[in-house]
């Protein structure tokens, strides 16, 4: 069986300009915790994302919020969910990091 590894990336840039990631993040969801289940281990990771989100959207200070899963073997996003707008500043981060 392939292992898969999910990663969770919460992030913030709050009205200040301040760039922060989010406390407790990165998260990973390794299918070798999960029985070795590369399916299960992709729900957990949903799952988290999908709380997260939820968390983040209640905030009231954002400029940009960013919750993504990436595939960590392959590198692809396999969701992503961005809210608001990047400050002008060429050295922040952007979405497609």
């Amino acid at each position: 069986m392939r292992r898969e590894i999910y990663e969770v990336t919460a992030k913030v840039v709050d009205a200040n300009g301040t760039y922060n990631t989010v406390t407790g993040y990165p998260k990973s969801f390794d299918s070798r915790n999960y029985g070795d289940d590369p399916d299960k281990a992709l729900r957990r990771a949903v799952g988290e994302f999908s709380d997260q989100w939820g968390a983040m959207c209640k905030r009231d200070d954002r400029n940009l919020q960013l919750v993504m899963i990436t595939d960590i073997r392959t590198g692809d996003t396999v969701a992503k969910n961005v809210y608001g707008t990047i400050p002008d500043d060429p050295g922040r981060v952007t979405p497609e990091e």
